[in-house]
């Protein structure tokens, strides 16, 4: 059981630490109030916090809020007196993601934090990784450009950093809608560009009717081994997800892809969709982030977190609402598979694209949905597989063997 101390200020928190990774600090709203957000990578876990004995203390509260209804967890005080602490502990039935309300008559206290969860850094299994060179040198494109030959300096750019992205692009070179997502002006303003151009031509591959046969398979670009056809069985409109939705991180997806008269009315092929061409926008624009000194990206790692959100949401409210749905889709290990891949394939991305500030508006608020434990529970339920929380999210655990199909 390891221990690390957790200072408390009346503003911010900024813990250390404790087999457990600290995800955020939150501002207080109220100096008695101090609030930190948790991510317990393990099910089964007893947060125990000692509580120095000083008369300022007698009204301190610990809250630990997992789930959508805010219903809290609390510290129950033990009156022993050890080594000048009271102790309290609190059970994590479910691993994820855990708001930390600490309520204090005095905001300068130290809590000393103990977890039984297990070290962060563990062997890992299947990790998704693709060939990528992001630091080749593009020199020599960049002078040739002339907004008339941007397919070529596109296809030569992907063709050195990201060969999935040269296959896309040699398939849709055709396309006649693929130069309107293109800004032509320069390289600098092309490489922004990519993330609505390669979204757009993902859709328009996965969506070709020789390949997709709508509502009852995906075929979808996922990297340059593997075009999966997967069956998906028709579904419900996602539009029914709309009441699941937590707060406002995501509004703008959603009023797009919920709200919208049209797109709400979408099935499973819509959400799985927007989420295949959000991965590969991401990655598209992402081999190229230095380029980007924009607005025309910034919301790519966003995006990408909201799709897989409303994937969520999707096989949440279908195990709930819709089982039989649910079972036909639970019955389809390429289903199972590819949903497995789309969570490890964007942390990937996630990863590699982390530095990239200009393309990220605020997609910590996002992910930290992604991470609440009924969340997480989706996809562990439709995939039969555990999820790191803490470091290696594009990884399985070692004790957790997986094959990939391609």
């Amino acid at each position: 059981m390891a221990t690390n101390a957790v200072t408390l200020q009346s503003s911010l928190i900024t813990p250390v630490t404790v087999n457990a990774e600290i995800y955020s600090s939150l501002p207080s709203t109220n100096k008695r109030k101090t609030y930190f957000n948790l991510i317990i990578p393990d099910n089964a876990t007893t947060l125990i916090f000692d509580i120095p004995v000083t008369s300022h203390e007698h009204n301190l509260q610990i809250n630990v809020i997992g789930n959508a209804n805010n219903d809290g967890l609390f510290c129950q005080t033990i009156e022993n007196n050890i080594n000048g602490y009271h102790s309290c502990s609190i059970y994590i039935e479910k691993k994820g993601l855990y708001s930390i309300e600490i309520t204090s008559s005095n905001p300068e206290s130290i809590i000393k934090l103990k977890s039984t969860t297990h070290p962060l850094i563990k062997k890992t299994g299947y990790c998704y990784n693709e060939r990528q060179n992001p630091n080749a040198d593009l020199s020599d494109l960049i002078s040739r450009f002339r907004g008339t030959n941007w397919l070529s300096i596109l296809k030569s750019t992907y063709d050195r950093r990201w060969p999935s992205g040269a296959m896309l692009v040699k398939a849709q070179a055709n396309d006649p809608y693929f130069s309107q997502f293109i800004d032509k002006t320069n390289f600098r303003k092309m490489a922004e560009s990519l993330m609505v151009a390669i979204h757009e031509e993902t859709h328009m591959y996965d969506l070709d009717s020789t390949r997709t046969d709508w509502e009852q398979n995906l075929t979808a670009f996922v990297n340059q081994h593997w075009q999966p056809k997967v069956p998906i069985h028709g579904g419900f409109p996602r539009k029914e997800i709309l009441p699941l939705i937590e707060g406002n991180a995501t509004k703008s997806w959603d009023d797009i892809y919920l709200r919208n008269r049209v797109q709400g009315n979408y099935l499973m092929q819509g959400v799985l969709s927007e989420l295949n061409a959000g991965l590969m926008g991401l990655a598209g624009v992402g081999i190229v982030g230095e380029f980007v000194d924009g607005y025309g990206a910034s919301n790519a790692r966003d995006s990408a977190a909201a799709y897989m959100y409303h994937l969520q949401l999707y096989l949440r409210h279908a195990k709930a609402n819709h089982p039989n749905y649910y079972s036909k889709i639970n019955n389809e290990k390429l289903l199972k598979d590819f949903v497995l891949i789309q969570w490890l394939r964007l942390h990937y991305y996630l990863e590699v694209t982390k530095n990239f500030s200009k393309l990220d508006t605020n997609s910590a608020a996002i992910t930290q949905l992604l991470y609440r434990p009924y969340n997480i529970e989706a996809i562990e339920n439709i995939t039969g597989h555990s999820l790191l929380l803490a470091s290696n999210k594009n990884c399985l655990p070692e004790n957790d063997p997986f094959e990939p199909p391609f």
